[in-house]
């Protein structure tokens, strides 16, 4: 996915740059021809289509603000530039073909009146101007179309077909353009639709480079004519494609390098997170200690003096923060469990912790258990309670790694973390949409994840999807007292926000790269001019 968006973001700037060069080598065209007579009428349609092509150009340098929320030129700046250029260039091209008198058929009579704008104008009324610049762009596309294809049709000018045939499907490009207007929508659907690199967003690209093609399809079969300017676009196109392979490139590197970055700070993060838990382990270690070690537990333990223990236990509970504190007989029985003095009796002869602070030994291991909705992974401490050198009982302490844990580790790394019992999810800092409920239950149902983490006990790193959002994350092992993994650790960031932190040096080499394409113009101009003039 991460791939995805970055091909996209390039491809952005490539297809605009591309726009750019195709609408400048039209201009181009009509620019050499009005050299001849240099007359005014006749210089509208080289200023459009210059204009326009300055428009793309603009639009190139425009990314998505998702990824880059302050650009150094502007967001707001380019986008005016981009629409004054815009809606300049179709007007001059309208205006160009209403001013020119058209090359009439034989016998030709026109007939009817002006054509009527009201339409247009109460369509627009409605409009605040932010929605008129942007709702124009397909209006006037679609109007320069209408009138290169009377001027086909109507009269001798049949060649300009194409270009009309051309500004149509550009008319329909800006109309999907609009997407972006609808991007505020409450609406989930219809927000994922026009999203950036959404369905409509690659659609509008893709009429864009169809439009492209006929309107490049056109004037190359005019460059052909006319050595000159055919060398300079030869030589202008050769330096536009040697620049943006080497920008994409560039960027990919950048991409790699903030990934590798990212991978090792995560590698770190969640490093952290396994110390946070080895600190929690000894934390709860050491008050199982307290509890065990505590002078009145023994000899009530011995006499099965409830209320005894019970005055220990509890407060101790409650002062602690734990899920569980149970004391149980040197056989296992419990005797008392402080979270629900009630219930007593049964046996945890069976369990790992227990058994092993019977035998006289202090251990913490981290611990799944069942929970109302979902498995819980805890962290439980057990410790002998000894009278007389003679081991009586055992004292255990169970705090659950719940979502105020992962929380605290969030705010101290800022990044998403969860916790999976085996591989459900039990905690997280992943919120649902409404901003508060957590998808806590879920199965991870990335196999290779599985494999490496649970099966083989090593690190994984890479892209994942969580809740259908991807992410770069680092997933680690949680293993219990014998080794075993039991769980995992899982520390995350989404991707977006990975090409976010490469955006502004795409962005300085999107703007390096087209500063010295401008530059690279007059260069290729006088080379082509001189090579002719060694020709003739």
């Amino acid at each position: 996915m991460l791939i995805a968006q970055f091909v996209l973001v390039n491809s952005h700037f490539v297809v605009s740059l591309l726009a750019a060069l195709v609408l400048f080598a039209i201009f181009w065209l009509y620019f050499d021809a009005w050299l001849n007579n240099k007359d005014l009428k006749q210089s509208l349609p080289f200023l459009g289509f210059l204009l326009l092509s300055i428009s793309f150009v603009a639009q190139a340098l425009i990314l998505e603000q998702e990824l880059l929320a302050q650009p150094l030129l502007g967001a707001q700046t380019l986008s005016t530039l981009k629409s004054i250029f815009r809606i300049g260039g179709y007007l001059a091209l309208i205006l160009g073909q209403t001013a020119l008198p058209l090359q009439p058929l034989p016998g030709y009579r026109e007939k009817g009146g002006k054509t009527k704008a009201a339409p247009v104008v109460f369509f627009a009324a409605g409009l605040s101007v932010t929605q008129l610049l942007a709702f124009s762009y397909p209006i006037l596309a679609a109007l320069t179309g209408v009138f290169y294809l009377r001027r086909a049709t109507k009269g001798l000018e049949h060649h300009l077909k194409p270009l009309a045939l051309a500004f149509f499907i550009l008319s329909f490009s800006e109309l999907t353009g609009l997407a972006s207007v609808f991007r505020t929508t409450d609406d989930i659907i219809l927000s994922k639709i026009v999203a950036p690199f959404g369905v409509v967003w690659i659609v509008e690209r893709i009429v864009l480079i169809t439009s492209l093609y006929f309107f490049g399809k056109w004037a190359w079969s005019y460059l052909l004519k006319r050595f000159e300017s055919q060398l300079f676009i030869i030589f202008t196109t050769s330096t536009l494609l040697i620049f943006l392979v080497t920008a994409v490139s560039f960027t990919f590197a950048i991409l790699r390098n903030v990934q590798a970055d990212l991978s090792g700070a995560l590698k770190t993060d969640v490093g952290v997170l396994g110390y946070t838990i080895e600190s929690k382990k000894s934390e709860v270690l050491s008050d199982t200690e307290v509890v065990a070690q505590n002078p009145l537990i023994a000899p009530s333990l011995k006499e099965t003096d409830l209320k005894a223990l019970a005055d220990i236990a509890v407060p101790t509970l409650l002062a602690k923060k734990a899920s569980n504190l149970i004391l149980t007989s040197s056989t296992g029985q419990v005797i008392l469990r402080a979270e629900d003095t009630q219930r007593q009796g049964d046996s945890l002869s069976d369990d790992i912790i227990i058994k092993r602070a019977i035998a006289g030994e202090k251990v913490s291991s981290a611990t799944v258990h069942e929970g109302a909705t979902a498995p819980v992974v805890s962290i439980r401490a057990g410790a002998p309670i000894t009278s007389e050198g003679e081991v009586i009982g055992a004292a255990m302490v169970g705090v659950d790694i719940d979502n105020a844990f992962v929380d605290g580790v969030k705010k101290a790394t800022g990044l998403e973390t969860s916790i999976y019992a085996d591989s459900v999810r039990s905690a997280t800092t992943i919120l649902a949409p409404d901003g508060k409920s957590r998808f806590i239950g879920i199965k991870e149902e990335n196999e290779e994840v599985k494999k490496t983490v649970l099966g083989e006990g090593n690190i994984y790193s890479g892209s994942v999807k969580i809740l259908n959002v991807p992410y770069y994350a680092v997933f680690a092992p949680l293993k219990n007292i014998d080794g075993n993994p039991i769980g995992m650790l899982f520390v995350g960031k989404p991707e977006v926000s990975l090409l976010s932190t490469a955006s502004r040096s795409i962005e300085i080499t999107f703007i390096t790269t087209t500063i010295l394409l401008i530059l690279s113009v007059f260069p290729s101009y006088l080379i082509s001019k001189y090579i002719t003039s060694q020709i003739k």
